[in-house]
């Protein structure tokens, strides 16, 4: 079917739904959930008509024709800023939609680019996520074998539709740290060229700043801030224990108890003696790295809860610091069973899992593994084992979720499954659960 058949069908289905105040509300909730995955398709049809028409636009306004170009004649410096005249869309918005019908309205000279643009042109994938990839794959392009970029690119297609635009994000950027790993070290320094911390007083008297870190920086102040509020959001991975009393009677708000604690940070450090010895009770930031990165040049490895790469310098200065743990992966992503102990996690087999599964491993959530709990896959009380195949990681809210709304984990051939209850999924299909750690998706591509 061709575009504008999909956009009229679409378009058909949604004028039948007849939605007003009265009909929404008498809607079940798979009902509710299906008019807005028809909306969703809908407007991604729309959006790739609009992308062509945008294309058509920015053609008409080109440099070259000067004050004689259609945005210079309507009054505007560019063919963006009047596409945000005709519609309610921003800046970026705009140029997305711009770029995608350049894509569209030539024929790509590269086979990747191909690939993208005949998925956008069919509608198996919107604006947004042909952006996502598109920005993602882009830098390394010039230099990458064709072969290698068309293969990242149709594995990223393939993806799409069970990502977020975010994750998809994430996703291209690591594909292009598989294509370009000699660029890490370039990038890695980049980020870091970008931090800053900016402080003002206001005129109340008030004291207040903002701040950007690169990933390392900011990993080391986020986990110890993590430390300070777990206690306070039960986050037992980060540590068993019970809390202290006083924490959970404390009437600081968390943004409260964040700013105290920065502070208190802060004086610490200044008021320290100068003979003090840093570094014996430290933020757990954990470099993640394979075997074979270490033994051959070059390189690379992964700070944990972060999915931006870091130099074979960086890993090899952590590796320098604090030494490292050896951890042996089987080919399915799989370590050795630790055995049935103790109900509780022990600090070993919490790093094994915080390496494998790289964050809360429910379907779409970011949680690093400083603010997760280890999850047993088949409770304590009915024969579950305390071993690393048998526990994953959850944050307390997905944690929480399953305990109160029937949902289940399972293993089969070491791979993770969600299990739907019965009320939200009457057949209870069981959706795959791929780990969260960067390192792992490079050894396990099938996953």
């Amino acid at each position: 079917m061709s575009l504008t058949g999909s956009f009229a069908t679409t378009a058909a289905a949604v004028v039948a739904l007849g939605l007003d105040a009265a009909t929404l509300g008498a809607l079940s909730d798979d009902a509710l959930l299906a008019a807005h995955t028809l909306l969703t398709d809908h407007r991604r049809h729309a959006d790739t008509i609009a992308a062509h028409l945008a294309g058509e636009i920015a053609g008409r306004s080109t440099r070259d024709d000067g004050y004689a170009g259609l945005a210079q004649r309507k009054g505007f410096g560019s063919a963006t800023g009047l596409l945000q005249s005709l519609s309610p869309v921003t800046a970026s918005e705009a140029s997305q939609l711009i770029s995608a019908g350049a894509l569209l309205a030539d024929p790509p000279s590269t086979m990747w680019e191909g690939a993208l643009a005949q998925a956008l042109s069919a509608g198996l994938v919107s604006v947004a996520a042909t952006d996502a990839i598109r920005r993602g794959l882009t830098p390394v392009a010039e230099t990458a074998p064709a072969e290698e970029l068309l293969a990242e690119c149709q594995r990223l297609l393939s993806r799409s539709p069970q990502l977020s635009i975010d994750e998809l994000r994430r996703e291209a950027r690591s594909a292009r740290d598989r294509i370009d790993e000699a660029g890490i070290a370039r990038r890695e320094r980049q980020r870091r060229d970008l931090r800053y911390l900016k402080r003002w007083v206001r005129d109340d008297g008030m004291y207040q700043g903002a701040f950007l870190l690169d990933p390392e920086a900011g990993l080391h102040l986020f986990t110890a801030l993590d430390a300070i509020m777990a206690p306070r959001r039960a986050v037992r991975f980060v540590d068993a224990t019970a809390p202290d009393e006083a924490v959970l009677t404390d009437t600081r708000t968390d943004d409260q108890l964040l700013a105290d604690a920065l502070t208190e940070m802060v004086r610490l450090a200044v008021d320290v003696d100068p003979g003090t010895l840093f570094g014996t009770n430290r933020p757990a930031v954990r470099v993640i790295v394979t075997e074979t990165s270490l033994r051959e040049p070059g390189g690379h490895g992964y700070l944990e809860g972060d999915s931006h790469p870091v130099s074979r310098e960086t890993v090899d200065r952590h590796l320098c610091d604090t030494g490292f743990i050896g951890i042996k992966f089987d080919r399915k992503g799989q370590i050795l069973d630790l055995g049935r102990t103790e109900r509780l996690f022990v600090s070993a087999q919490r790093v094994v899992i915080s390496v494998r599964d790289g964050g809360c491993l429910f379907l779409h959530c970011t949680k690093p593994p400083s603010a997760c709990e280890v999850h047993h896959i088949t409770d304590w009380r009915h024969g579950g084992k305390t071993d690393v195949r048998d526990g994953v990681l959850l944050c307390q809210h997905h944690h929480m979720l399953l305990h109160n709304n029937k949902w289940k984990i399972l293993r089969e051939h070491d791979r993770y499954w969600l299990k739907p209850p019965v009320t939200e999924d009457p057949v209870q299909r069981l959706r795959p659960l791929p780990t969260k750690s960067p390192l792992l998706r490079e050894l396990l591509p099938a996953e």
